[in-house]
């Protein structure tokens, strides 16, 4: 056989032997191309668990008022009512009266959760505590479960809380709706007065003022209490709207009284008795509405998502 045939079929057979190791070794790298693609393919599953575990934690979310606030009968007491309509019963601590606490109290018609707020909702119409005619759904500061005092001439004491306004009642004389969602308290008569021997009540009330039973719109800050009504007259300042969410500070230091909204100081003045038997309170208290008649359809609506007080 001629010898140039033979080298050309050897030549032929080493081609093929070398075209077969690339087909291999494709054959190869494909198999590692498709362990890559089922590692992408795996990915939306961990996208599909952090979605499990967002809805857990939103499922997880505190539908108790108390729990929203952070509150304990160590700290807070509130004032609110049993029972419903016209014949309900002013509580001064309505969590003693029920045997409640506020890990397991709520209440559709005065003490609720809606939309991540504790919303606190008082009636027209209903009772008062013995010092005051108007009805309340609000929280009252303590310390270690007992009602607590402290003195505003010395020290810094502040209250924060975020808060909205829902919806106003409709006052007595049906001209207007005004309700409280916080104030710092003076001692009264029952009290013995301040170390001033001076009535002081209401140090200072933050209130809104608008149209009876409004919902919607622009609404005033009525500034009231023993802090402008004895010393000037009531202030009002324009600009606030109900359904609108505020940060609050109430500051009392040295006996001088700060208000701050959305970390802006909009009411400053030294009050000019002591400041001694002062204490926090916070909610939905109804103004203007002495002996009006009851009805369903009036009422006050306040929301609060955050609340701190702080003494130092």
């Amino acid at each position: 056989m001629d010898k140039g045939f033979i080298l050309g079929r050897l030549q032929t057979f080493l081609i093929m032997l070398f075209a077969v190791v690339l087909v291999s070794g494709c054959s190869d790298n494909g198999t590692d191309d498709d362990v890559v693609a089922e590692d992408i393919v795996k990915e939306p599953e961990t996208e599909t668990e952090t979605e499990t575990e967002t809805e857990t934690e939103e499922e997880s979310t505190p539908e108790i008022p108390g729990k929203v606030l952070g509150l304990t009968a160590a700290d807070w007491k509130l004032n609110s009512f049993n029972g419903l309509g016209a014949e309900a019963v002013y509580e001064d601590d309505i969590l003693e009266a029920l045997g409640k606490t506020f890990d397991d109290y709520e209440d559709v018609d005065y003490f609720y959760v809606q939309d991540g707020f504790a919303y606190f909702k008082c009636y027209r119409g209903l009772g008062g505590s013995k010092n005051s005619n108007n009805p309340r759904v609000e929280l009252r500061e303590l310390k270690d479960g007992e009602n607590y005092y402290w003195d505003g001439d010395t020290g810094t004491h502040s209250m924060e809380w975020t808060v909205r306004v829902d919806q106003l009642p409709k006052s007595t004389s049906g001209t207007d709706g005004v309700l409280c969602f916080g104030q710092i308290h003076g001692p009264s008569e029952d009290q013995g007065f301040n170390d001033d021997g001076v009535d002081v009540d209401d140090t200072i009330r933050l209130q809104f003022r608008g149209e009876p039973n409004q919902k919607t719109g622009d609404v005033d800050l009525k500034i009231s209490g023993y802090i402008t009504e004895n010393q000037g007259g009531s202030i009002s300042l324009p600009g606030y709207r109900l359904n609108t969410v505020y940060d609050f500070k109430l500051v009392m230091e040295e006996g001088n009284i700060t208000v701050f909204v959305d970390g802006e100081v909009v009411f400053e003045r030294k009050l000019n008795t002591s400041g001694d038997t002062s204490y926090f309170k916070v909610g939905n208290y109804l103004q203007s509405v002495k002996e009006a008649t009851y009805e369903a359809s009036s009422f006050g609506l306040v929301g609060i998502s955050k609340l701190k007080v702080t003494h130092n």
